[in-house]
């Protein structure tokens, strides 16, 4: 299957088609196989398959088989031995995806009550 466009929510998603475009989810799993062009913005990401474009995230792990190609601003990154990346890493104290996805505090204010 494949995705053109932005997938954007607060859930979990497992990429094992194609997808162009950017996505915003909890947590990621690229599946080998799959394919992804686009940014990247999550709680976790775990890439087997291949990606051209940008991860942020608090966690992000790519395993033997992944190919990426972008940059990674991240917490926690762990590289398996075999994997390519061309791009730059760049750790960052506290990086999320949930801080880009959680509501604003005016909107949870009103939620409360």
């Amino acid at each position: 299957m494949t995705i053109r466009g932005d997938l954007i929510g607060a859930g979990d998603l497992q990429i094992e088609g194609k997808v162009f475009g950017r996505i915003e989810v909890g947590h990621l799993v690229v599946a080998d196989g799959g394919v992804v062009e686009g940014d990247i913005i999550a709680k976790a990401v775990g890439i087997s398959g291949a990606l051209r474009g940008s991860i942020r995230a608090g966690s992000v792990t790519l395993s033997a088989s992944a190919k990426v190609q972008g940059d990674i601003l991240h917490d926690v990154l762990a590289i398996e031995a075999g994997a390519q990346l061309d791009g730059q890493c760049k750790r960052q104290a506290g990086t999320e995806g949930d801080k880009l996805l959680s509501p604003p505090e005016d909107q949870m204010l009103k939620a409360a009550q």
